[in-house]
């Protein structure tokens, strides 16, 4: 009697299961069906609008509006087909573990027929294979349906067709390179340059913190509670930065993407603003992901940069002030630039597989001021800007060449093919130098002024993620299998080489004279080093793998987890 009643049971949970995925399915399939037609016809109207006057302020804010409900629609409806596939493999997950559950507690017996009536075993062997003929049928039809509904989409919404702009005239960019202005964008507003960098080396506000010289304080005695610990939404590899009380961090994937404000003294989070210009979602490796770039920050602004080709500036109160959608980035692993501010001048290093190109944008408008097109290689590394002879230039590497820009013509100024490999670590400069080490490239230095090679020791690991950083006349390579090799910055003649328990994936920093690092066991390191050897000043272990660079804030830590964490360090006396 309790035999018959398990197997009752589980042939209830198997006709459950079966009813809910054919119910689902339909939906689905309907629901997909259904949604064509309104995109249809918002798209027709959006086409009719755009040929009537676009000077008219309020007709082009019309269209803004709709272009915005159409693209609303357009990720809805993915993002509720995305979640229909997930129960429906759930419903079928389930039939086939109430199944495999009978067959394994009540397998079928070998009875021979008394009669030529059919055996009710084999009836219900027929029964099943039918049941599960039908199920493949269902599942492959809403299949269809769906890349079917899919590909028709990305055609409705493609770049060529759904970014509304102001003017009538036509776009004389690549329809690949066209973006897309928020009418929110503010008027350009006079920034002081100097002023501007001066101010952030009081920040925490990009890539390493700031471009000159950060003036952070430091703990003095190295010691450390956990203040507060929270879950940052979306996934992501960048950085957190700071200004005055307020923490930014990016995460995505492939339904959204979006920045994230946090209270720095709370942990609470205060807003989140999403990008959704994307039509398309390269292929990405896991330890890259769609949000690798750390973003920047002013006293008014915070702008990201993800692996879609997706740039968003936003206020610090999360209103979007403009955005753009750069060229499709095909490149290995995914796009891992970070970005650079230098005063009202956002620079973006887009090295992908089939152009490399330097754009220079107005942080204020959006507005691209220059861009220049690099007959290079692929990178994953970020600029540096460096003030020479009292005007701005911007350094890049790449996977062939280390060059240098005017930062206000964009002009090259002298190009040096010494790199190889995967370029993915960034410079550093000081007293009219470059210095730059990368697995496969060189390990150097090279001149401001007209690109000479000033020193090359090719006799040394060089780091394959870490950045390398110049500290007074060291230049300290950290690598990800734990060794820190010190060269001579004046030579290039390697001084010593020190070994940690584990190695370095996220960049040491310099702040005050000291070295600030953290290795992927989420020991926080503090250091200094001469030319005769390296002090460990300060140790505290987090014990949490980390791969981001910690934020300075007042004293006090802020690090992101690989467990996708932002987790708050208060200073003790």
């Amino acid at each position: 009697m309790k035999n018959h009643a398990i197997r009752q049971t589980l042939r209830f949970c198997q006709g459950t299961a079966l009813l809910f995925v054919l119910f689902l399915g339909g939906l689905m399939g309907y629901d997909a069906w259904r949604s064509q037609q309104p995109l249809k016809e918002g798209l027709a109207q959006l086409e009719l609008l755009k040929t009537l006057d676009l000077e008219d302020s309020r007709q082009t804010q019309t269209i803004r509006d709709l272009d915005y409900l159409y693209r609303s629609a357009y990720f809805q409806t993915k993002d509720r087909q995305a979640y229909g596939f997930l129960l429906l493999g759930v419903g079928f997950l389930s039939f086939c573990a109430a199944l495999g559950t009978e067959w394994f507690l009540f397998p079928p017996k070998l009875n021979v027929p008394q009669t030529s009536a059919a055996v009710p075993e084999r009836e219900r062997k027929q029964t099943l294979y039918f049941s599960l003929g039908a199920l493949s049928v269902l599942i492959l039809t809403v299949l269809a349906v769906r890349m079917t509904t899919r590909s028709a989409f990305e055609e409705e919404i493609s770049p060529t067709s759904a970014p509304v702009v102001a003017s009538a005239e036509p776009p004389t960019e690549k329809p690949t390179e066209k973006v897309a202005i928020s009418p929110t964008s503010p008027p350009g507003e006079k920034i002081d340059r100097a002023a501007a960098m001066e101010e952030e080396t009081r920040q925490w506000a990009q890539f390493r913190g700031s471009v000159l010289p950060n003036q952070n304080s430091l703990s003095a005695a190295w010691k450390f509670r956990e203040k507060w610990r929270v879950p940052i939404p979306l996934e992501g590899f960048n950085s957190p930065i700071v200004w005055e009380d307020r923490l930014f961090a990016a995460g995505g994937n492939e339904q959204q993407r979006a920045i994230f404000c946090f209270d720095a003294p709370s942990g609470k989070r205060l807003w989140e603003t999403e990008c959704q210009l994307a039509t398309r979602y390269p292929e990405l490796t896991d330890d890259t992901g769609v949000s690798a770039p750390t973003l920047c920050a002013d006293r008014s602004r915070v702008c990201a940069i993800f692996a879609t080709g997706e740039l968003l500036c936003c206020d610090h109160d999360g209103k979007i002030l403009w955005q753009k959608l750069l060229p499709f980035p095909e490149i290995s692993y995914g796009y891992a630039s970070s970005l650079l501010l230098v005063g009202e001048k956002l620079i973006v290093q887009y090295d992908l597989n089939s152009s490399q190109t330097l754009y220079v944008f107005d942080v204020t408008t959006g507005d691209e001021i220059w861009k220049a097109a690099r007959e290079s290689a692929t990178s994953w590394s970020t600029p540096i800007a460096l003030l020479h002879e009292g005007k701005l230039k911007i350094f890049v590497t790449d996977s062939l060449s280390a060059e240098l820009f005017d930062g206000q013509t964009g002009e090259s100024l002298w190009k040096q093919e010494c790199m190889g490999g995967e370029v993915a670590t960034t410079s550093s400069a000081s007293a009219g130098i470059l210095y730059l080490s990368n697995t496969g490239a060189m390990t150097g230095a090279i001149s401001v002024k007209d690109g000479e090679i000033l020193f090359r020791n090719d006799n040394v690991p060089a780091p394959d993620v870490a950045s390398p950083v110049l500290l007074g006349d060291v230049f300290l390579l950290f690598s990800s299998g734990g060794s820190v090799i010190a060269l001579d910055a004046a030579t290039g003649e390697e001084l010593y080489e020190e070994e940690f328990d584990n190695g370095f994936y996220a960049s040491p920093v310099v702040i005050q004279d000291k070295l600030v690092g953290i290795n992927l066991d989420g020991e926080l390191l503090l250091m200094t080093a001469t030319k005769e050897k390296m002090n460990v000043e300060g140790r505290f272990a987090l014990e949490e793998k980390v791969v981001a660079i910690p934020a300075m804030y007042r004293g006090n830590v802020i690090v992101r987890t690989f467990e996708n964490e932002l987790v708050f360090l208060e200073t003790q006396p």
